[in-house]
């Protein structure tokens, strides 16, 4: 930790450790970077990975306290003794992968090479991987024409006394299985009077204009053609009214 500015201190409980983002500054400060370039470059990160370094540090701290090491100068040898201790507690690699990215912002800036760079982290790394393999999840093969067999079936039909919500899951999936869209796209379908126009052979369905697309590579289509879906839709506009999205 940062030595504490202030004279002599009465006994009493330890000064609380130095925040990620407060000693990186002081580290940028140090190489003489201006405050304002300091806040541009801290501002590079998104929240959830400035809370992931923050938490990475505060255990990288703690951890270091209970050894008597100087934090902001561990050695290698001695970063590697923390990256063993968490996996040996199960920590996933990719977990692992995202501690070394956090300690490099701060054990990194005496060296000119990346702490994820030197060759001893990247062995261990590497080692981590061969050690404890990420689980692969193989989702079970399924059959799309027996399903559909299913959908014509009870509970699924007839369409006017199936329940709201076995219509809502058979919609869903006709839906999904013939426009291949994501599922943040299919969201953001409505089927408010504005949103859904109803043909007497087909219904287009309108993206919210609210919605903003996670990748947006598809800018021009704006809209889902369904010409086997009038029925379900309308159906399901009757029963819960067009305010419903």
């Amino acid at each position: 930790d940062l030595p504490q500015p202030g004279g002599h201190q009465s006994p009493g409980p330890s000064v609380a450790p130095v925040g990620h983002l407060a000693l990186e500054g002081e580290l940028l400060r140090k190489q003489r970077f201006s405050d304002q370039v300091i806040r541009t470059i801290q501002a590079s990160r998104r929240p959830s990975t400035t809370r992931i370094y923050d938490a990475t540090w505060a255990a990288f701290s703690q951890w270091c306290k209970t050894r008597d090491i100087e934090a902001s100068s561990a050695s290698i040898p001695q970063t590697l003794d923390f990256l063993q201790e968490g996996l040996d507690k199960g920590l996933a690699v990719s977990t692992q992968r995202r501690q070394v990215a956090a300690l490099s912002t701060i054990l990194a800036r005496s060296s000119s090479r990346s702490l994820s760079q030197h060759p001893q982290i990247k062995s261990f790394l590497k080692g981590a991987v061969n050690i404890s393999p990420p689980a692969v999840h193989r989702y079970p093969s399924w059959d799309l024409p027996f399903v559909l067999k299913a959908l014509t079936k009870a509970p699924f039909e007839p369409l006017r006394t199936t329940s709201l919500r076995h219509l809502t899951i058979k919609t869903a999936f006709l839906v999904a299985i013939t426009s291949a869209r994501r599922v943040s796209e299919l969201a953001a379908l409505s089927v408010r009077q504005d949103l859904c126009v109803v043909h007497p052979d087909r219904v287009i369905l309108r993206l919210d204009p609210s919605f903003t697309p996670k990748i947006n590579c598809f800018t021009g289509l704006k809209r889902l053609f369904c010409p086997t879906s009038v029925p379900v839709l309308l159906t399901l506009r009757n029963m819960s009214g067009t305010s419903w999205t």
